[in-house]
């Protein structure tokens, strides 16, 4: 497997427009701290919006300030979406359609959640090592909080208040650019079960019944994913920059996933972070989750928070934990 160096040479993000205060949600809903801390506001998708829609708004707004030729240039498109639009099949296909490309491997990740996009970089650099292909269009959606949490009654529970729907979209490919320099990932398949999908009928997710479906937990549950979660992710982005031959307090931005504001301070304490370096949209846009890494780091590149030649971590943990990684971008260095 020959090794070429792979680059990510950028990122766009598409947000709804409705904007979704507090006031949506049950008296109380909004006012629990710890692990459901709520944000100040947060879009949700309109009931007809679909994730191929989100997709196509970003990735044309990427196209467009890349100059990227979606022929030409994309070999390779992941997805991965929150609520698929369809039960049985991914969407990969039909972004491939919407947005005029022909790639040669389209892939459609239904697990990895938070840190999918993370997980993306990986493969899209395995198969650049392993085939002809040179370009790769990662493509993630959180559209759970218009889909799930909006519902009636389940936007009486306390988690309801939380997610926010976005769309983050990155473009990766073979140059020395914008190098990853490391990508280090974990599975804990231990904890996969420590989230769950459930309605409070007892039904399974795909049984018809008059409850909703939302997800959930048990306290002990909570209690042990704050623990893992504060410890797994810099855990993770040090282990990155120990493979990068980089120190923690090289890095310039630090762009994770955002759970809540609780994690977002113990993970920047525990690398001995300053809070400017590591950007988060959480209070205006809430946890966005697998969208959360690229739409964060859109935003901070237009706050000119990431100068050229500095040192991008990206990090994460996704579910109950069963899922982490980061990795070092050294950010337009050539």
């Amino acid at each position: 497997m020959s090794e070429r160096p792979v680059s990510l040479l950028g990122v766009a993000s598409y947000l709804p427009e409705k904007i979704v205060t507090n006031e949506f949600f049950a008296p109380g809903a909004a006012e629990r701290r710890g692990m459901f801390t709520a944000p100040t506001t947060r879009r949700h998708v309109g009931r007809d919006e679909s994730a191929v829609d989100m997709i196509a708004r970003a990735s044309a707004r990427l196209c467009d300030e890349l100059h990227l030729d979606p022929v030409r240039d994309i070999d390779v498109l992941f997805t991965n979406v929150s609520v698929p639009d369809q039960a049985f099949t991914g969407c990969g296909a039909e972004v491939a359609q919407r947005i005029g490309c022909r790639p040669r491997f389209i892939v459609d990740f239904h697990n990895t959640g938070c840190v999918a996009f993370i997980y993306m970089l990986e493969h899209a650099r395995v198969l650049f090592r392993a085939t002809e292909a040179r370009g790769a269009l990662l493509c993630t959606v959180q559209n759970a909080a218009g889909r799930v949490f909006s519902d009636p009654e389940v936007r009486k529970k306390s988690q309801a208040p939380v997610p926010g729907d976005g769309c983050g979209v990155g473009y990766v490919t073979v140059s020395n650019i914008s190098p990853i320099l490391s990508l280090v990932h974990r599975c804990q398949p231990e904890f996969a079960s420590d989230m769950v999908a459930a309605a409070d009928d007892g039904r399974r997710y795909w049984e018809p019944g008059p409850s909703p479906i939302s997800i959930r937990f048990t306290d002990a549950r909570v209690a042990a994913i704050i623990e893992r979660g504060n410890r797994i992710v810099p855990e993770l982005v040090e282990a990155a920059c120990k493979q990068a031959a980089i120190g923690k307090r090289d890095i310039d931005l630090l762009v994770t996933n955002q759970p809540n504001s609780i994690f977002l301070r113990n993970w920047r304490e525990a690398l001995e972070l300053p809070p400017l370096v590591h950007h988060d949209t959480f209070d205006q846009y809430g946890n966005l989750f697998s969208a959360g890494i690229p739409i964060n780091l859109d935003d901070a590149l237009a706050h000119g928070k990431l100068a050229r030649g500095g040192i991008l971590a990206l990090g994460g943990f996704s579910h109950a934990g069963d899922y982490a990684a980061a990795a070092i971008i050294r950010w337009r260095a050539a």
